[in-house]
């Protein structure tokens, strides 16, 4: 063993060990007192880059899921404001199932059209009002709006949430065809009903037999209406041109076959001879009379069979004159509760090219108005797009009063005006020429245009007017209930696809929760200390230091013996 004196090789030694264990003390304790196995980039550098990352991602992640429960309360909103609506529908529906009744008076079907009325404008006003942090949701604008709920971007959930205004929902498709005046087979297709396929029809017979007519046809198409989305209805009524005059019908008088024979009535059937005499054999014929508040004669088949009269006249008096008019099998009317055209195609159902009356009509025109080409189209006329007609003699019809050509009238024999004639359902209409068109000055169409033939026909020759508004008639709250109740699939559509998205974002918030907690756990692997072992580590470290601290005092003490020697 030697001794020296300027350089003290074991105090050296146990002065490095002492500062290597206080490092590792120091080291301990910082991580024991912060929680953290890594407080710099020198206690592990590529761990600390790994979970500086997971720790970004695990915090995009959380506002990822505020996003999408900022999302999920904006659509909650909406639907909550459609949920209201959907109940504003219902009343309204109700109230038209209400007036589709005649035992309601004109005065009462207005009261509940007022109620309708201010439904409807309530209906606008959760439309319009509805919003979200300012966003407006209900009126249309909100149109593939997008939330971001993922780390990376456009990692997106898109939603968009349809109109609820009453001008946008309740489009309701109407369609009704001319009047079928001949009878035999008809056979009916429905194109593309569900976007591919067509639905073909059995053939039904349009006669006057028990089972048979529009009646049938229509019983057929609302059978299978759940599939096609297509329901029908009809209406076979014949009206007379004008009151009854009085007069005799011949012996051999017969409606559907069954004779009547010779009957004596009265002008406007005073002592209700004729219309008696009609309804006696009413459970046989499937026709009733009845007269029309001008005193017309109305036959009307409450099954849908034809009314066809043979065998003889009913006498000119009754106001139905005119071959054409002894065969009445009908209009058929189709309703579906979108606003698309109903595609079909057939013969014999009165939807010949050129006669289809159609109209989409949505919740707020109901409104107001019905103006006479919907109403047409809704099947509010059983006699529309030319369906009275005259055959008789025309000098005969023209002297007859009611005419609008009778003496007087501008338009009479010899007056050298301009008539015209026009075809309708086989038969003829005449009529003035400037009555029949639009063809007043700078229309186009106008006397010595050369384009006069071109012209449209009014809508008052198909003996059809404007109506009034929703349910304030029979035939409109029947075509209001069909609006609301279009409505009411529209929004149930719209609150479907917002469920939807409100279902797709909810799982999107479960995934990224569990995703983020994996990330916070992985980060928390790397980061985080161990405190069971660093406890560990520490009081070795702790140990360590004392030990060393000893050793350098002892090793320092050791020079001491130098001394002895030289004594």
């Amino acid at each position: 063993m030697s001794f020296r004196i300027n350089t003290n090789v074991s105090a050296l030694n146990a002065t490095a060990s002492v500062t290597a264990n206080s490092r590792s003390l120091s080291t301990s304790l910082e991580r024991l007192s912060t929680g953290l196995r890594i407080n710099s980039a020198k206690d592990d550098a590529s761990g600390l880059a790994i979970a500086d990352q997971l720790r970004t991602q695990a915090s995009t992640l959380g506002q990822a899921i505020n996003n999408g429960n900022d999302a999920n309360s904006l659509l909650q909103t909406a639907d909550k404001a459609m949920d209201e609506q959907t109940k504003i529908l219902d009343a309204i529906k109700t109230k038209a199932t209400q007036a589709a009744q005649d035992g309601q008076s004109t005065k009462t079907r207005n009261m509940l059209q007022a109620d309708i009325n201010r439904l409807m404008e309530e209906l606008d006003n959760i439309a319009n009002t509805t919003s979200f942090n300012g966003k407006q949701l209900l009126s249309g604008g909100f149109t593939n709006q997008e939330f971001q709920i993922g780390s990376q971007s456009n990692q997106t959930i898109k939603a968009s949430i349809g109109s609820t205004q009453s001008s946008k929902i309740g489009v309701t498709r109407f369609e009704t065809g001319a009047n079928i005046t001949a009878a035999g087979a008809a056979n009916l297709t429905i194109l593309n009903y569900n976007g591919v396929d067509d639905f073909d029809f059995a053939e039904i017979q349009i006669s006057y037999s028990v089972g048979t007519g529009v009646g049938a046809l229509a019983e057929e198409i609302n059978r299978v209406s759940d599939r096609t989305g297509v329901r029908a209805s009809f209406n076979v009524t014949t009206t007379g041109l004008y009151a009854i005059q009085g007069g005799t019908t011949s012996t051999d008088f017969a409606i559907n076959g069954t004779t009547i024979g010779a009957v004596k009535y009265e002008a406007n059937d005073k002592n209700g001879s004729l219309v008696q005499a009609i309804n006696a054999v009413k459970d046989t014929t499937g026709v009733e009379a009845s007269l029309d508040e001008f005193g017309k004669l109305v036959l009307k088949s409450n099954d849908g069979r034809g009314i066809v009269v043979t065998s003889g006249n009913m006498g000119a008096g009754s106001g139905i004159v005119g071959g054409a008019m002894y065969n009445n099998y009908g209009r058929l009317s189709l309703v579906k509760n979108n606003g698309q055209d109903i595609a079909i195609s057939g013969t014999g159902f009165g939807f010949s090219a050129g006669f289809i009356s159609q109209a989409s009509v949505s919740l707020r025109e109901s409104k107001g108005t019905i103006n006479a080409e919907n109403a047409d189209a809704m099947g509010f006329y059983a006699e529309g797009k030319g369906k009275r007609v005259i055959t008789q003699n025309l000098a005969a019809f023209m002297s007859a009063a009611g005419s609008g050509f009778s003496a007087g009238s501008g338009f009479s024999l010899g007056s050298g005006h301009n008539y015209s004639v026009i075809l309708a359902d086989g038969a003829i209409f005449i009529t003035a020429f400037s009555a029949a068109y639009n063809v007043s000055a700078g229309s186009g169409f106008s006397a010595g245009s050369g384009l006069s033939q071109n012209a449209t026909i009014k809508a008052s020759i198909f003996n059809v007017a404007d109506q009034t508004a929703g349910v304030t008639t029979l035939k409109g709250a029947m075509a209001v209930m069909d609006i609301a109740e279009t409505a009411i699939a529209n929004l149930d559509t719209i609150r479907a696809d917002i469920g939807s998205v409100q279902q797709q974002i909810e799982k999107t918030i479960n995934n990224i929760t569990t995703t983020q907690v994996n990330l916070k756990a992985a980060e928390s692997t790397i980061r985080d200390v161990d405190f069971a072992s660093e406890s560990a580590n520490y009081s070795k470290a702790n140990i360590l230091a004392q030990s060393g601290s000893y050793a350098l005092a002892q090793a320092n003490a050791a020079q001491q013996n130098v001394l002895r020697l030289l004594q």
